[in-house]
Order: structure tokens, then C-alpha cells, then sequence
């Protein structure tokens, strides 16, 4: 199954993904679910591929990895001519292709050959932005996607409690729109400010950055009260970049601090290497010296709400512990989502 091709390039909103004006589109609620399961499936088998090859594309725009790709296969595919049951190759890659062993030549040139039909699969069917597109459909209020209503639920709930975030400087991680509900006017005394970024933009207010090479900050003030990590974490390929990903989340945000962590359940549900004990007490709590204070999880989404103790995480507990994959349940169907700290 391809991603679903489409003849048109716009926003969900009708803007053009690089210009401004035109018709709305609308994708159907099984058809977003298809588009991004299968971008993420793509993108997994992609990545595990440039560890087996040991090719370091870490470039933030998904067009510029896609470029040095195909100048890597150019270079590498001359007179290559193998044919394969792609689908069931990418299905088995980790059992057929395990890492530190040696790969035949035939090995080296079946991984070309897989690397070449995930890009052009890709490139042709619109990729990270198709993918956007559909992440976008998801969140709209219609169909109960905007995790930032369950944020500010909270937020509301804590204040009400007799905490105090107000006037909270606030990063947005991984965003896709700027009239989510964490955007409306009504709690402008809560939040006073938004950075909004993605690793690929699709509109002026939203910086396309990627986190993990966002420079440290410097000082207390360049630091975040609040950080929204909605769905994010998950579309990082690399277990170990997850765990760069959440030392960064303690990094930038300021002491006593907010951070809202949003993952898709099977990711703390049905993994054999995570559960939400392993996340909650013993990476965010123990690890990363996070304290627990809010928690949900719907039929499909779990959602965290977490504040920062203090500045000091203990990093060598999470290396020791948490430095490579270990298997804490093992039935057929779970799926291997990890975070590591190797």
C-alpha cells in the first residue's frame, strides 16, 4: 500500500503548501489514519536502512534528505537490476538485516534497491507534507484531535487549584496550525507567548526548525515555562534520538516548569520495550527528575502533563539503565517503540 497519492498540493485550510490562496481540501478520517501510518512505517524502515549502511543523513529538510539519497543511490545502484517483493522486504527488515553483521554484496545491493523504492514511494506520493496534510485533518475540533484542548484543561484545573501558571512563555513542538486551542484569545493570560516550529513549515508564524539541532539555551530567559511535545516524540526514528529528544525537553524548560507529552498509545500500551511505568517513574521521574501531574489516556492517544523539579537530571541512572533496548513484554503484535539513552 502506497501512500495515497492526490493531485492537489494545498493545506488542509486551502492555503498552497507554498503559497497562500485557494479551495479547502478534505481527506476522510480512514484515510488520514492510512497516510500516516504509512509515512511513519516508511520513515522507521528508512532509518533502521541508513543504520545498516551506515549513511548519516541527518539533514532537517525531509527534501534534502531525499536529494542526498538519491545522489548516494546514483552512485551506488549502477547496473543494480534485482526484482523484490518490496513490501514483504520492508515487513521483515529487522529479522532479515540485523545491525553489526556483515552484509554481502547481494545484502548491500537489496538495501539500495529498498532505500530507492521507500524515496521514490516518498517523493511521489508528497511525503512529510502529504503527511502533514493529514496530521492537520486529524486535529481538526470535528474529530477531537487537538491535544492542546486537553492541555489547557489542565492548565485551567491547576490554576483552579491554587498553582500559578500564568504568562507562560511557551514552545510548540512539532506544530501544525496556529488556531489550535492553546492559540485562543481567551487564555491569553495564561500563555504570553508561542514559538511555534516544525521540521517543515506551512505557514509564516510557524519556524521551520528542526529540535534537535535548536541551539541550547544559554541562560535561564532563553529557557520555556511550557513545552508541547504532542506526537512528536514517536516520528523520531532512532530510539536513541528519543532520548536526546527528552533530555532536550528538560534543557529548555525552565525550573518548575511545564512540559505536555503526548504519545500514541500502543506506544506505552502494546510495546515490548516501553510501558507507562518505565516512562513515567523511571525516565521522566527518576531519570529526568520530573514530577508527575496530570495523566489521561483516550482509546487512542495518552497524554502527560509533567513539571520540572529542578535542573538536575541523573544522566548516567539513564545509561545505565536505559542505554539500550531491553524487552520488558513479548507478545505477537506488540511493536518495538523505544527511548534510549546509549
Amino acid at each position: 500500500m502506497a501512500l495515497l497519492k492526490s493531485k492537489k498540493n494545498k493545506t488542509i485550510t486551502g492555503k498552497g503548501l507554498n503559497k497562500l490562496n485557494t479551495k479547502s481540501v478534505n481527506i476522510k478520517p480512514k484515510t488520514t489514519k492510512k497516510i500516516i501510518n504509512r509515512y511513519h512505517f516508511l520513515i522507521k524502515c528508512r532509518a533502521y536502512i541508513f543504520q545498516l549502511l551506515n549513511l548519516n543523513f541527518t539533514k532537517t529538510d525531509d527534501e534534502e534528505i531525499n536529494k542526498s539519497v538519491r545522489a548516494y543511490l546514483k552512485e551506488n545502484m549502477k547496473n543494480v537490476h534485482i526484482e523484490l517483493d518490496s513490501e514483504d522486504e520492508l515487513l521483515n527488515l529487522r529479522k532479515k538485516y540485523q545491525k553489526n553483521k556483515r552484509l554481502s554484496s547481494k545484502d548491500l545491493d537489496n538495501l539500495n534497491c529498498l532505500l530507492n523504492f521507500i524515496t521514490k514511494e516518498i517523493v511521489d506520493n508528497g511525503g512529510l507534507q502529504k503527511y502533514q496534510i493529514a496530521s492537520i485533518m486529524g486535529q481538526n475540533s470535528d474529530r477531537g484531535g487537538d491535544s492542546s484542548k486537553k492541555l489547557m484543561k489542565w492548565i485551567l484545573e491547576l490554576n483552579d487549584s491554587g498553582k500559578n501558571f500564568k504568562d507562560m512563555i511557551t514552545l510548540e513542538i512539532g506544530c501544525l496550525r496556529i488556531d489550535n486551542v492553546i492559540s485562543q484569545h481567551k487564555y491569553k493570560k495564561f500563555i504570553k507567548s508561542i514559538e511555534r516550529i516544525d521540521l517543515n513549515s506551512n505557514h509564516p508564524d510557524i519556524k521551520k526548525e528542526d529540535f534537535l539541532l535548536k541551539t541550547l539555551p544559554e541562560s535561564n530567559e532563553d529557557k520555556f515555562d511550557l513545552i508541547s511535545c504532542s506526537l512528536v516524540v514517536n516520528f523520531v526514528p532512532d530510539e536513541n534520538k528519543r532520548g536526546e529528544m527528552m533530555i532536550r525537553l528538560k534543557k529548555f524548560c525552565k525550573n518548575q516548569g511545564l512540559v505536555f507529552l503526548v504519545l500514541p498509545l500502543p506506544c506505552v500500551t502494546n510495546s515490548r520495550f516501553t510501558d507507562d511505568e518505565l516512562l513515567v517513574s523511571k525516565i521522566m521521574e527518576q531519570g529526568l527528575n520530573f514530577k508527575l501531574l496530570k495523566k489521561h489516556k483516550s482509546n487512542k492517544i495518552a497524554y502527560y502533563l509533567f513539571q520540572n523539579n529542578n535542573m538536575v537530571f541523573n544522566e548516567n541512572f539513564l545509561k545505565k539503565n536505559h542505554g539500550s533496548k531491553r524487552i520488558i513484554n513479548n507478545k505477537p503484535g506488540m511493536n518495538n517503540f523505544c527511548i534510549t539513552f546509549g
